[in-house]
């Protein structure tokens, strides 16, 4: 490590640079001194947020509690005071009017306090050290100071100690600490004692609580980041070689060999490479390059990368499969740095169109300090994939449209969802899986239960947790493509079989049950719009299946196939119910990302010892233009002028083949293409098809 400061999120020459770019890059400029309030977290509104801390006294508050704590019932985040300080008289939830209060919420208020604190302390020292102006270094040394006489010792468990209420959000919030200690440490506003005080009293005992609570899961990601990130502030080599020593510990032994965290993509991928980013940043100012060490091929920070650009919805949206927030997006200024280090110019493709496809301005802390022009930017092909370790199979096809697949483990932030199912189409998210709330809120019951969920619930319970990955098919042609999986594991004594299939743009989900007892099986699908059915039977008052959440309307009894259809800004779906087989259909409500906010829910319910069900999904805009029916073993799907007969079991005369799956494409009853899995051969009709 070198003398000169700052060393770890800027060096000399970097400031220089940055010099120059406020002055001609208007976008940086924009981030630098447009006002957006006061953040939770550091990257915007940089110098307005500092200006605002000058006048400001610096009050620690006590320790903090519990951030997901401060939620409504029904998942929304509770209105935050405009002095963002605690209130007797409560906190009022801005959807329902309902107003809690107490410690509880009392202290979460605390956890934001502290967090305004650091992030204060941030901007004061980045701007001081652009502007070169004493009063930004004086005031971040004031918070410092305050903090380092205020600090109650270290973390002594993952919520004891500390000042925040857990080890995770103690190491979240030192980061921007340690690096405004870095940014004015050669300031005049900080003496030798200041100094001394500030390591021995906040940052040395801090960063040896948390060594003590351990490298595991995303908490340990951010523990190992902020050691690394004291380590370098306070030139504590014992500290970095341990971050360092850990992060390649993480890397090889918990990321998956897949490129994903295995717990959750959309907050628990990014939660944990947010972390290491801090940390590689801080390494490579000082001389430790991380970006380009690998344990082995997939398990890199570039893999981190790499892996959620096929995962993602077209939109840039994350599928919200597992514990975290719904409204979860790539996160733009973590690409910034990627492409920053990288300069792979899919990385800078994600960061241009992301913004086009948001409608947002660059933004955050690694575009500031280290975003790029974005030229020689370059789509990627974005196709089908497995996901093994995650286990969650996409399905994509050429013009889009994509499902997801979760046949996986119960892992980490994991939810009873096995076999479950989303559905991006025609630019929107049609049939969503909504995460979670706040995991403080009492709704959680809901999101973490089986019915939350697109898949099948037996006997109105959740699914038992599983450790299996039993993906008995992936793959397929441009056209015609399967992800089969099953489970005994999630329905002690039912194997469960679920096989999806993309046939051009839509697709085809069927379901498979079997047991030596009888039991009730129920599909559950949840999809946005306006829910309207063509059925044949007499409806009835809904009678209570049992699910809590569930606001049901109307249901009816029928043995013949049937179709529902859904529509939303002139886009819709088309849900064809094909197996002819005793079926009670219930027409029901149930909780979007928030209980706040309802969606349309199908519930098809079957009773008896093998049953199945088979659906196709038929995206739109405008008008439909696809019918379905089976006919001779068959999947018969009328689009555009051509048929496509899909053999997915059973016997047919018209379509033998030697595979698993297979795919004839008709145009006036000539066959046009086909497509075979699990085998080699097609023949219709009598005659041997060419495959594609």
């Amino acid at each position: 490590m070198g003398a000169e400061r700052p060393s770890v999120f800027l060096n000399a020459q970097e400031l220089a640079r940055l010099r120059t770019e406020l002055k001609t890059v208007e976008w940086k400029r924009e981030i630098y001194e447009k006002d957006l309030g006061t953040p939770r977290f550091i990257g915007s509104g940089i110098k307005p947020n500092a200006d605002r801390w000058l006048k400001q006294d610096i009050v620690i508050p006590a320790r903090s509690g519990h951030y997901h704590n401060f939620f409504c019932d029904d998942g929304t985040e509770l209105r935050v005071p405009d002095d963002c300080k605690p209130h007797a008289e409560g906190y009022t939830c801005p959807a329902c009017g309902k107003v809690y209060k107490g410690e509880k919420y009392d202290a979460a208020i605390r956890w934001l306090i502290h967090n305004r604190l650091a992030v204060a302390a941030f901007d004061l020292g980045l701007t001081y050290a652009i502007e070169n102006d004493e009063r930004y270094a004086e005031k971040a040394a004031e918070i410092l100071k305050k903090y380092a006489d205020a600090y109650p010792g270290p973390h002594t468990g993952h919520t004891q100690g500390g000042i925040m209420y857990q080890s995770l959000c103690e190491s979240v919030w030192s980061i921007p600490l340690a690096g405004a200690y870095d940014f004015i440490y050669d300031s005049s506003a900080l003496s030798d004692a200041d100094k001394a005080n500030i390591e021995g009293k906040l940052f040395k005992p801090m960063a040896q609580g948390l060594v003590k609570m351990g490298i595991g899961g995303n908490w340990g990601s951010w523990h190992l980041s902020a050691v690394g990130v004291i380590g370098y502030a306070i030139r504590d080599q014992e500290l970095i070689d341990y971050a360092i020593k850990s992060f390649k510990s993480q890397i090889a032994n918990q990321l998956g060999e897949d490129g994903l965290w295995p717990e959750s993509v959309h907050t628990y991928h990014f939660y944990p490479l947010g972390a290491f980013l801090y940390l590689a940043e801080a390494a490579i100012h000082n001389g430790t390059d991380l970006y380009h060490w690998e344990a082995k091929p997939g398990k890199s920070l570039e893999s981190m990368f790499l892996a959620p650009m096929g995962y993602m919805y077209p939109d840039f949206r994350l599928p919200a499969i597992n514990d975290g927030w719904f409204n979860s997006f790539m996160p733009l200024s973590q690409y910034e740095l990627a492409y920053a280090r990288y300069g792979d110019p899919e990385l800078a493709w994600v960061v241009k169109e992301g913004y086009a496809t948001r409608k947002l301005h660059r933004d955050g802390l690694w575009a500031f300090l280290q975003g790029k022009t974005l030229d020689g930017y370059e789509k990627p092909e974005l196709q089908s994939i497995n996901f093994p370790v995650l286990g969650i199979a996409i399905l994509r096809s050429p013009s889009g449209n994509m499902m997801t697949f979760d046949y996986g483990p119960f892992m980490g932030h994991g939810q009873p969802d096995k076999m479950g199912i989303t559905l991006f189409a025609n630019g929107s998210l049609m049939a969503a899986d909504y995460g979670t709330p706040g995991y403080g809120s009492a709704s959680m019951r809901w999101y973490t239960s089986t019915a939350a969920h697109n898949t099948v619930v037996v006997d109105g319970k959740s699914q038992a947790r599983t450790n299996e990955r039993r993906l008995t098919h992936f793959g397929g042609s441009p056209t015609f493509e399967v992800a089969e999986a099953e489970t005994e594991q999630a329905y002690p004594g039912v194997l469960h079989k679920r096989t999806v299939i993309r046939v051009g743009e839509s697709f085809i989900v069927i379901d498979r049950l079997k047991s030596e007892e009888p039991h009730t099986y129920d599909w559950f699908f949840h999809s946005e719009g306006k829910l309207n059915l063509n059925a044949d039977g007499g409806w009835t008052l809904s009678k209570q299946l049992g699910y809590q959440y569930v606001e049901q309307g109307y249901q009816y009894a029928t043995d013949l196939a049937w179709s529902a259809r859904w529509t939303l800004d002139g886009k819709g779906l088309d849900l064809f119910m094909l197996d002819a087989h005793p079926s009670l259909i219930t027409c029901a409500e149930c909780p979007a990302e928030t209980t706040a906010r309802k969606v349309p829910l199908l519930i098809v319910r079957k009773e008896g010892k093998d049953e199945f069900f088979v659906a196709v999904l038929a995206p739109f805009q405008g008008d439909s233009k696809v019918e379905c029916s089976e006919s001779d073993g068959l999947i018969r799907l009328e689009h555009d002028g051509m048929i496509d007969w899909v053999f997915a079991s059973g016997r047919s005369k018209a379509l033998q083949t030697d595979g698993d799956f297979a795919l004839v494409r008709t145009e006036s009853d000539k066959p046009i293409l086909a497509s075979v899995i699990g085998g080699k051969s097609v023949t219709w009709k009598g005659r041997v098809q060419k495959l594609e």
